[in-house]
């Protein structure tokens, strides 16, 4: 296999990807953030394949625009396409028979953020997208804001953001992307612009410790070209701010900051904020998508596309225009009750779209929870018990295992059973349970179902969809 690290494995990527008809193989294509990388590089003129064990709206989206797509892994497959470049996501182990077969043909084996890395090179003016909570949504809106300032963004999203993709094309002057800190990923891409929303612990088969992961962050910050944009009201990133040594913008709403905003609620889940820079009124925001937690996505827009130079009346008018992303509150349905999906996997993001929808007025909230992962699932199992108890009901879904394997004592059913003895009305059910569950929550007539997790929970949306 050919081993290249830092600045000289990205050349090596570069190199091979200038040549015309590059052939790119995807282990694990139908992750939406492989996807887009896929449709990025098919765009550009080079061949592309790749593999993922099921189908989806993703791989529809990736055939469609003639992207070659395999339902099994197979080392045959990879084989026979004899690819320049493999690419993996880290949902892929090494006992992949493709990520092995690669590795025995002498192909350039890269993960998705050493791709990602090496394709920044090509842009302008690299904006990247950090937090624990927040990304896809502010990514997405800040490439909404750039398009109303004429500047044609391309944007890669970890949400879909165009009809079964996560990329959005423009042109090669600004890139707007999302900057995973999954095994610190985000350390093999280089913005020009960094942005960081917020910091808690997460991903903790990887960070096991809130200084861990704020070092990681810290060096994502120093390693900016040109600047870092900082929340302060994050404890964990304002412990870090005065580490930073390059050009940094704050924004709190308090003061003490480079830009402050002042929240208020005006009705039905929806928000306005005045900004100011340096005590300077830059102007009156009113985001388009509902919720507190949209409102510090739309904050961290605003602030960001001033600092790009973006005027005031085109943020402020794609702000308002933008009403989100899907699996991000997502309103599926108004019938026979108002149906929403969420991405929403960490405890802080459950007690986000929980308040979001009672401030909705919402008073009878039924949700389907996936848990995702085994080592989440233990390290914030208090967490979770305290804000799942806080539904009216909830059924917690088999957990989604993704990359881990099953930790001992660890359960949706262990889970359930917890939030059922604080007091909370919690059932643990199979995916296979989906029609009957749905039967069942359509007797308890709530005013409102939250699908909610980073799982697989789409058995409970056809169902609920069912005319």
């Amino acid at each position: 296999m050919i081993n290249f690290q830092g600045e000289e494995k990205k050349n090596e990527i570069r190199k091979i990807l200038s040549k015309r008809g590059a052939r790119v193989y995807f282990i694990g294509i139908g992750g939406i953030s492989m996807s887009a990388l896929a449709l990025l590089l098919k765009e550009n003129g080079m061949f592309v394949a790749g593999s993922d064990i099921r189908q989806s709206e993703i791989t529809d989206t990736l055939i469609k625009q003639g992207v070659k797509v395999r339902f099994s892994h197979s080392k045959e497959a990879i084989m026979s396409f004899k690819p320049d470049i493999a690419v993996f996501s880290l949902a892929i182990g090494e006992s992949n028979c493709e990520y092995n077969a690669a590795k025995n043909m002498n192909v350039l084996l890269i993960s998705r953020a050493e791709l990602l890395g090496a394709l920044l090179e090509d842009y302008k003016i690299k904006i990247g997208i950090s937090g624990s909570h927040g990304k896809s949504t502010v990514t997405s809106m800040l490439g909404a804001v750039l398009k109303e300032a004429n500047l044609s963004p391309t944007v890669l999203c970890g949400a879909d953001i165009s009809g079964g993709a996560g990329l959005s094309s423009g042109e090669h002057n600004y890139l707007v992307y999302e900057s995973c800190e999954y095994r610190d990923s985000f350390l093999k891409l280089r913005a020009d612009v960094q942005v960081l929303l917020n910091l808690e612990l997460d991903h903790t088969d990887y960070f096991k410790s809130e200084e861990q992961i704020r070092e990681s962050f810290l060096k994502a910050a120093n390693s900016a070209r040109k600047c870092t944009v900082l929340n302060l009201d994050s404890e964990n990133l304002a412990m870090i701010s005065d580490k930073i040594k390059t050009e940094l913008h704050t924004f709190s709403s308090r003061d003490g900051a480079e830009y402050r905003y002042e929240p208020t609620f005006i009705d039905k889940g929806n928000y306005s904020f005045k900004l100011y820079k340096e005590n300077n009124r830059i102007g009156e925001y009113f985001p388009g998508a509902k919720g507190r937690f949209n409102l510090e996505n739309a904050v961290a827009t605003a602030i960001s596309a001033d600092v790009c130079g973006v005027k005031y009346e085109d943020s402020a008018k794609a702000i308002a225009e933008f009403s989100g992303i899907k699996r991000r509150l997502e309103l599926l349905t108004k019938t026979p009750f108002d149906v929403f999906y969420d991405y929403a996997h960490h405890p802080s993001e459950i007690a986000s779209v929980r308040e979001a929808l009672v401030a909705m007025g919402y008073k009878n909230i039924v949700a389907v929870f996936a848990p995702h992962t085994y080592s989440r699932t233990k390290s914030f199992e208090s967490r979770f018990v305290t804000e799942l108890a806080k539904f009216n009901t909830v059924y917690v879904t088999d957990i989604y295992g993704a990359r881990e394997s099953a930790i001992v004592g660890i359960s949706s059913s262990a889970l359930a059973s917890a939030v059922s003895y604080t007091g909370g009305v919690c059932h643990a059910v199979s995916d296979r349970e989906a029609p009957l569950i749905v039967r069942e929550i359509k007797q308890c007539a709530p005013d409102c179902v939250l699908l909610m997790g980073a799982g697989n929970l789409d058995e409970y949306k056809k169902e609920i969809l069912k005319k």
